[in-house]
């Protein structure tokens, strides 16, 4: 066993490939051929540079202004309620993780650190029962940074109770996890529901 098991007092999860799953060939991301190419990682990676999404994930323009950056940057003819629903349309559900997280919230307290906007929000919020679970989510577009900056995970900490050293945080992405580490957390890097069930048995979490 890993010796985290009498440090470890909160485990915070990243939202997006953790807690749920994110398929981009759905939604509005059919729409977009300059940036709907290449492997799921590379069509990411590209939105997260993209001024347009940064100011969106950050809280800075609000969902009606995004629209029409988008539609003005893909010249898309969509009405707003339309591209919406297709914003959205991209979550699947996470194969085993709900009741990975049901185990864990029985024993810790959990938090949320996701870069999410305010309408993939709250659309999850109300398809996902669990997550109502969270107190106090950490939400990007709320505190206007996005991961890995350190600031993020000393809110995220803060969030739920305990000094970043206390925490466990999960996360898909290995440049947030560095990020987490470098905050002084311990991270795991989410790789499926079996990896991290392995993870956090060997961690004395669960």
């Amino acid at each position: 066993m890993k010796n985290d098991n009498n440090t470890i007092k909160a485990v915070i999860f990243d939202l997006g490939r953790v807690l749920v799953d994110v398929d981009l060939t759905r939604g509005i991301f059919k729409h977009f051929k300059d940036i709907n190419s290449g492997d799921d990682l590379t069509i990411m990676e590209r939105l997260f540079c993209d001024p347009l999404y940064i100011g969106f994930g950050t809280g800075k323009i609000t969902p009606r202004q995004f629209y029409n950056g988008i539609c003005e940057k893909t010249g898309m003819s969509i009405d707003y309620d339309k591209f919406i629903d297709e914003w959205c349309d991209v979550f699947n559900p996470m194969d085993g993780i709900e009741e990975i997280f049901l185990k864990v919230s029985k024993r810790f307290p959990v938090g949320l650190l996701s870069d999410v906007d305010s309408v993939h929000w709250n659309y999850l919020k109300n398809n996902l029962s669990f997550l109502k679970i969270f107190k106090k989510p950490t939400l990007s577009f709320e505190i206007g940074l996005l991961k890995p900056n350190p600031e993020c995970y000393s809110i995220a900490a803060k969030n739920v109770g305990q000094p970043v050293e206390n925490c466990l945080f999960i996360d898909d992405r290995i440049d947030n996890v560095k990020g987490a580490v470098n905050a002084g957390m311990k991270a795991v890097q989410f790789k499926g529901t079996a990896h991290l069930r392995k993870e956090l048995i060997e961690r004395g979490v669960i």
